[in-house]
């Protein structure tokens, strides 16, 4: 097994960070703003995002892209380059960063089952598809 080619895998988790943020602005801003709102006031929260909230936010999309490309890159050697090793990766990803959470906010009932529904299926495509973007960017030469 090579090593990890940091420069290939850093452009495309910059890559995959970027499709995250755009594809969350749209869930979050568009597709779940009044679910999100609703469930903010249920909780006696503003639904009003903080200039330092929004970075966090960004932030984690760019961690996160790169994580994807990380972890396509570490099961690559075994499973083969390609976009299906690519899509596997996403969908671990997913797993432990979409599904796993939502599970855990449904269970002590922080945000509505549908909110949850509604954000878990979109979080899985959009992590296949931002691992799948950022892993054509990534060579192991």
């Amino acid at each position: 097994m090579g090593r990890i080619n940091t420069g290939r895998l850093i452009l495309g988790g910059i890559v995959a960070g970027i499709l995250v943020n755009i594809s969350e602005t749209v869930l979050n801003t568009v597709v779940l703003k009044q679910p999100w709102a609703e469930a903010m006031r249920a909780m006696g929260k503003s639904s009003v995002m903080t200039s330092t909230a929004l970075m966090v936010w960004i932030a984690w999309g760019f961690v996160y892209g790169i994580l994807c490309v990380w972890l396509y890159a570490g099961i690559r050697p075994r499973f083969g380059p390609g976009p299906a090793t690519a899509a596997k990766a996403g969908f671990v990803a997913w797993l432990l960063a979409g599904l796993l959470p939502s599970v855990a906010m449904a269970n002590m009932a922080i945000a509505p089952v549908s909110l949850l529904t509604t954000s878990g299926i979109w979080t899985l495509v959009e992590s296949i598809v931002v691992t799948i973007v950022g892993a054509a960017l990534y060579r192991e030469e």
